[in-house]
C-alpha cells in the first residue's frame, strides 16, 4: 500500500519519494515503472524513472520509492504535465497447488504525478475557484480550468431548487489545465442550482467546492 495517493514534482525537485507497505500476509516481488497512463512498462520516451525498478517485499516491510525526472524530453513550461507511477505487485506462486485449479492474481496500483513547471505555485484549493462553467443542455454543464495546474476532481452533484441531488454520471472527471470537461448529469440540472465538485487537494485530501457563478 503507498504512502501517498499522488505525487506533484516541482521542476526545482531533485527527486520524490513515497513509501510502500506490504499488508498481506505474504510477501511480494514488486515493479515500479512510469508511463502516461498505459499500465504497460514498454512505454518508450518517458522523462522520468522509478528506483528501484525491482524488488522484493516481505510481509510487513515498509521500503522506499524515488521518482527522478531525467529530463530526456522538454515538458511545457507554461502548465503542469501528467504521468502515472505504477506499482505492480506479484505474489508468490503456492507449490502445492496444481497450475489447472489455481489462479494468480497480480495487482496494479497507479499513482497520479503532476509535473509542475518553475514558476507556477497555484494550489488546486486556489485554482478550483477559478472553474467556469456554463449550461450546455438539460442535463450537460460544460466547465473551464483556466488555470495552469490539473483540477483533479472526483464527483460532482447539483441540489436542485425543490431540494433532490442530482449527480454527475461517468468517472473521468479530471479537467487538464486550460481545458473544458463536460459533466452530463442523471437528470435535468441549471447552471443556477448549487453545484458541488469534490476535489482532491495539494494533500491528497477531499474536500468540497460550491460553484460560484
Amino acid at each position: 500500500m503507498p504512502s501517498q495517493s499522488r505525487i506533484v514534482y516541482n521542476a526545482e525537485d531533485n527527486s520524490q519519494s513515497l513509501m510502500l507497505a506490504n499488508t498481506n500476509s505474504y510477501p511480494v516481488i514488486v515493479q515500479t515503472w512510469i508511463d502516461n497512463g498505459e499500465g504497460s512498462p514498454d512505454t518508450r520516451n518517458i522523462p522520468f524513472v522509478s528506483i528501484p525498478p525491482i524488488f522484493r517485499l516481505e510481509r510487513g516491510d515498509v521500503k522506499g520509492i524515488r521518482v527522478i525526472y531525467n529530463k530526456t524530453s522538454s515538458l511545457p513550461e507554461d502548465k503542469e504535465s501528467l504521468f502515472w507511477l505504477n506499482i505492480y505487485e506479484i505474489p508468490p506462486e503456492k507449490k502445492d497447488l496444481k497450475p489447472e485449479n489455481s489462479v494468480l492474481v497480480t495487482m496494479n496500483t497507479q499513482i497520479k504525478i503532476f509535473f509542475r513547471p518553475k514558476g507556477i505555485n497555484l494550489f488546486s484549493e486556489e485554482a478550483i475557484k477559478q472553474l467556469k462553467c456554463k449550461q450546455k443542455d438539460l442535463k450537460t454543464i460544460t466547465c473551464l480550468n483556466p488555470s495552469p495546474i490539473y483540477l483533479s476532481i472526483i464527483a460532482a452533484e447539483a441540489t436542485s431548487s425543490n431540494g433532490s441531488t442530482i449527480k454527475a454520471g461517468g468517472d473521468d472527471f479530471i479537467i487538464p489545465p486550460k481545458s473544458e470537461k463536460e459533466f452530463h448529469f442523471t437528470s435535468v440540472v441549471s447552471i443556477d442550482d448549487s453545484i458541488k465538485f469534490i476535489y482532491i487537494s495539494e494533500m491528497g485530501d477531499q474536500l468540497n467546492y460550491i460553484l460560484k457563478q
